[in-house]
């Protein structure tokens, strides 16, 4: 009998079983185990996630964004914190809190939103100069919120903002941070302390300087010559300019040259308006319109420089300061169309096609109101009408001003023989009065039933 043989085998047997069952359960640990990390990498891929300036931040709030589609909405409530803005309702310098319209306020530009509107208008703090841009996407109201595509809230405040849908993702840079970042990484970047140029980097384009002058302390006191490059490093324009500053709502450069001329160069760096102006300044962006300055003397040129208004007058546009109740979104075209123009004390209007629609025969554009209770008006956006105020000889010396209403193709409405002519803010609602041989008259109904016959 071999006793010893025989369980010798039957201790084989059972190690074998043994390892075999090791083996199994190491497979299944390890099978199970990449079940679980994919799982968990699924899991975290479907989390969403959200950054700003390179830091992972947490939702503040359960619907500061929503998602429909492939668009991603964001809260302009609850983004304003986050990305260092300032949120009031209402309209910018308006003093209401209606909730279908907002403004965000950053430490250099202020926008202004409105519910179901696609244009967003910036303009520069304590300045009432607008800009205007046109968003793919609306304004929404959600859950009592206005609500702002992403694609909407980079270009509203200045952000680098990246929406990944397959990776549930959102990255935003801010304007510092990009400035930061460049002006560190390239030793010839100079957006540093140029709001408007830093703008350029959100467009894939660097304001350069000259790199040998940058190179030393004292290089302010230096003859610093400033180009365009891409931010690449590509070159778009030399170092050859003694001033560069970006349009943002156009993508284009306003450049100085040694003489003190200015132009203005594409983003492709094509000369679009050559060196020969004092001051350019863009008035409309559709239109592509510029004030333009020689010699004191103001005009409007077109995109491609051809002159649209000669340059022969003294003010171009109005001051809006005494007429902030009036909303008006840009100072040098009324209603899209009228132009007022000042030359030796007169005032008259040009329509955007260049024709003299109104001649130099106005002592005031506008009416100021001698009464804190009343609105100094200069527009009337009801009937698209402008205010005017005209100087008469009266017996003995003395001297009048009465006022007339004309729209903004040109046309008199009223003709220059109203006391004044003012509004009232009455429950939101601006109410237009003007006062004629003492009888006061409703100027929307007076107009509306006299004013649009022919003469």
């Amino acid at each position: 009998m071999n006793i010893i043989g025989t369980n010798q085998e039957e201790k084989e047997k059972k190690t074998k079983k043994i390892m075999t069952g090791i083996i199994i359960a190491i497979i299944t640990l390890l099978i199970i185990s990449i079940a679980l990390y994919f799982a968990i990498y699924y899991l975290q891929q479907q989390q969403f996630k959200f950054s700003v300036d390179g830091k992972n931040m947490q939702v503040t709030t359960s619907d500061l964004f929503i998602f429909e589609g492939n668009t991603a909405y964001v809260s302009l409530k609850d983004i304003a914190p986050i990305i260092d803005y300032k949120y009031y309702n209402g309209g910018y310098k308006q003093y209401s809190e209606d909730n279908n319209s907002c403004y965000l306020e950053g430490e250099n530009e202020v926008c202004t939103f409105e519910k179901d509107s696609n244009k967003i208008y910036k303009t520069p703090l304590e300045q009432l100069d607008y800009q205007f841009f046109t968003l793919e996407e609306p304004i929404k109201m959600i859950n009592d919120k206005l609500y702002i595509s992403s694609e909407g809230i980079g270009i509203a405040c200045n952000l680098q903002v990246s929406y990944d849908k397959s990776q549930n993702k959102i990255v935003i840079n801010t304007l510092p941070y990009l400035s930061n970042y460049y002006t560190k990484s390239y030793k010839y970047s100079a957006v540093f302390d140029n709001f408007n140029n830093q703008k350029a980097l959100l467009y894939n384009l660097l304001i350069v300087q000259n790199i040998e002058n940058s190179e030393q302390q004292d290089y302010i006191n230096k003859n610093i010559r400033y180009g365009i490059y891409t931010i690449d490093g590509t070159e778009i324009v030399g170092t050859k300019y003694t001033n560069i500053e970006f349009i943002e709502s156009t993508k284009e450069f306003i450049v100085t040259t040694e003489e003190n001329k200015v132009g203005i160069i594409t983003a492709e760096g094509e000369t679009k308006v050559k060196p020969q102006y004092d001051a350019l300044k863009q008035i409309d962006k559709d239109l592509n319109l510029y004030l333009a300055t020689n010699n004191n003397k103001k005009g409007v040129i077109e995109k491609n420089g051809k002159i649209l208004i000669y340059l022969e007058y003294d003010e171009v546009g109005i001051d809006t300061t005494k007429f902030q109740n009036n909303n008006i979104k840009n100072s040098y075209i009324l209603f899209n169309n009228a132009i007022p123009v000042k030359q030796n004390d007169k005032w008259g209007m040009y329509d955007v096609k260049g024709k003299l629609i109104v001649p130099l025969q106005y002592d005031q554009i506008g009416c100021l109101a001698n009464n804190k209770n009343f609105n100094n008006i200069v527009v009337i956006p009801n009937i698209e009408a402008i205010v005017f105020g005209k100087k008469y000889e009266m017996e003995q010396g003395r001297e009048t001003k009465l006022y007339g209403i004309i729209n903004s193709t040109g046309k008199e409405l009223v003709p220059p023989a109203l006391d004044t002519v003012y509004s009232i803010t009455n429950n939101g609602r601006d109410e237009y009065t003007m006062i004629y041989d003492k009888t006061s008259y409703d100027v929307i109904d007076y107009i509306n039933k006299y004013g649009n016959k022919e003469n």
